[in-house]
């Protein structure tokens, strides 16, 4: 796993050269040391996102060209899944709260931050990013298994209609051909022929298309199958 990306966004550099020593100090959840950025405002922030693989954003809420909460939305606008941490004054647990309802993962007061705090609030910060991720990949992977599921049903379904009218088409030129006199319409009525039965034979096959599993391949008692089946040529 490679090595987590921490952004400190403050106007007070003091503060953002301390913090820096923190964290450089800190171990991630994949026991690595982190590698520390700085941006002294919202701007220098988001070029930064786009410029770099930030983990995560630890922002102060009081920032020159817009609040925090005004920074967190244009962040997350750039980057939806991102890990965004912001700090407060003391007596401002309402814009925390309004933070976190925004978007932020956790937030911090300055001033009375400790390594720990800091150390436990990055890491389930990051944490909980992931798992977003992780959900929204499950989700998405789930809905383009229903949607081929659903494609592959209608296809059969088609198949199932379209492969009787070629059953008549095939058996009405039988019937013409044997009433047929003259070798050359035999001829056309033979290639007729073969052309409507090849096409039943592809809506036969397109039919048993949903019958096919995708890997692993299993059996009816769910052992794993070596052969995945013959795949069907057009």
């Amino acid at each position: 796993m490679s090595q987590r990306c921490i952004l400190i966004v403050d106007d007070d550099s003091n503060f953002r050269s301390a913090q820096k020593r923190v964290i450089r100090g800190l171990r991630s959840s994949n026991d690595s040391p982190y590698e520390v950025r700085e941006a002294a405002n919202g701007e220098d922030a988001l070029t930064a996102l786009q410029d770099q693989d930030i983990d995560c954003v630890l922002i102060d809420y009081q920032m020159p060209g817009g609040t925090g909460l005004e920074w967190l939305s244009r962040m997350l606008s750039a980057r939806p899944e991102l890990a965004v941490i912001m700090i407060t004054g003391r007596g401002s647990e309402q814009l925390a709260v309004d933070a976190m309802k925004n978007g932020a993962m956790d937030y911090l007061v300055k001033g009375s931050i400790t390594p720990e705090e800091l150390e436990r609030a990055i890491i389930n910060a990051i944490d909980k990013c992931e798992m977003k991720r992780t959900i929204k990949n499950q989700r998405e992977k789930l809905l383009d298994a229903e949607r081929h599921r659903v494609m592959i049903e209608s296809l059969a379904t088609a198949c199932h209609h379209l492969g009787q009218p070629a059953t008549v088409i095939s058996t009405y030129l039988e019937i013409m051909k044997q009433l047929e006199t003259d070798d050359k319409m035999k001829d056309m009525l033979d290639q007729c022929t073969e052309a409507a039965n090849g096409m039943a034979d592809v809506l036969k096959q397109l039919r048993e298309v949903n019958e096919y599993r995708t890997e692993p391949y299993l059996s009816d008692s769910g052992k794993p199958v070596a052969d995945s089946g013959t795949l069907i040529e057009l």
